[in-house]
């Protein structure tokens, strides 16, 4: 690091720059290298120090971004907050056991550490790990076909993972439950909480019985659209492949953006439409039109267009999927 070298302004969950840009000096009080990322993680987004991050560690990254006495880091107490947090979660990062080997292939967006809680593997469990998600107001066949194909996964030796999210999402996790096989969890808020808010006894599921719940964000970080988005992206590293059930016709959930994540890392995306997709489609459209008939932002062509631009291989049946990841 150069000296008198400045460095981008921190940003917060929701995307604002807080108002500082922070000169170089070094403080006298170090951190451990893992209370100096859980706090890089705070206010910085992972691509925004990771060449600093690569060339001089965590530790003097943060001593350096937090000399200033007049900026917002300088008052903050990373071994303390460190401390506050793992009373909610446990922090993972690189270099752990627990720490997932695939979270490599996000390059300079890889997290500076993942929130943790439950009591399974991460490492482990998705190491074998398919994405199991889709649309939020799923169609009865809908919910039939993820409980199916999460049950058969789960016999093939795969975990499942997915949001918490209404929909296919929830009844791959409740099917996997009803096994009982753990499954992994990916959440766009601190692990104090859950979203949506009323899946909270999903979530207790998940920890309880084997599993892990996983966040980018320290408790207490509210979802946001950027920790969605974010989300959406290491909901597909952490999985080898991303299954798509009634996908929704907005590119910009979840489902979708994790399919884009997991096409750009070379991971196949695999799309499995129910009975009633037409049904659901029609239910779709309608929702995508607000009033006097104007179609709001997001169109089915939209989500044709970015499932032909991903790839996604269109499986005829729960065992097409099966076959189609061995």
């Amino acid at each position: 690091m150069q000296p008198g070298r400045t460095h981008p302004r921190p940003a917060d969950p929701n995307g604002s720059q807080l108002p500082c840009e922070v000169p170089v000096p070094v403080s006298p009080n170090k951190p451990s290298k893992r209370a100096a990322r859980a706090a890089l993680s705070h206010f910085y987004r992972p691509a925004d120090v990771a060449a600093d991050l690569a060339n001089i560690g965590p530790v003097d990254l943060w001593q350096d971004l937090a000399a200033d006495p007049s900026s917002r880091l300088a008052g903050y107490r990373p071994e303390e907050e460190l401390s506050a947090a793992r009373l909610t979660a446990d922090f993972v990062i690189p270099g752990d056991a627990e720490w997932p080997a695939a979270l490599d292939a996000l390059g300079d967006a890889c997290p500076l550490g993942l929130w943790v809680r439950g009591s399974g593997d991460l490492a482990d469990l998705s190491a074998h790990a398919v994405a199991v998600t889709g649309r939020r107001n799923s169609s009865a066949s809908g919910t039939a076909t993820a409980a199916q194909l999460t049950r058969e996964l789960i016999d093939a030796g795969r975990t499942v993972t997915s949001a918490l999210s209404y929909g296919i999402d929830t009844a791959a996790q409740h099917a996997a439950h009803a096994v009982p096989a753990p499954t992994v969890a990916v959440l766009p808020c601190g692990l104090d909480s859950c979203h949506p808010h009323n899946q909270t006894e999903l979530l207790h599921s998940v920890v309880n019985r084997g599993g892990v719940a996983v966040s980018a964000y320290r408790p207490g970080t509210p979802a946001s659209r950027n920790t969605l988005a974010a989300t959406a992206q290491l909901l597909a590293a952490l999985a080898g492949a991303v299954v798509l059930v009634e996908p929704a016709p907005d590119p910009s959930t979840v489902p979708l953006e994790a399919a884009q994540a997991a096409h750009r890392m070379g991971r196949p995306v695999l799309l499995l439409n129910s009975a009633d997709i037409d049904a659901a489609a029609g239910h779709a459209r309608r929702a995508t039109r607000g009033r006097g008939g104007r179609r709001r932002p997001g169109t089915a062509g939209e989500a044709a267009q970015l499932l032909e631009s991903v790839q996604a291989h269109r499986a005829a049946s729960t065992a097409d999927v099966i076959a189609a990841l061995t």
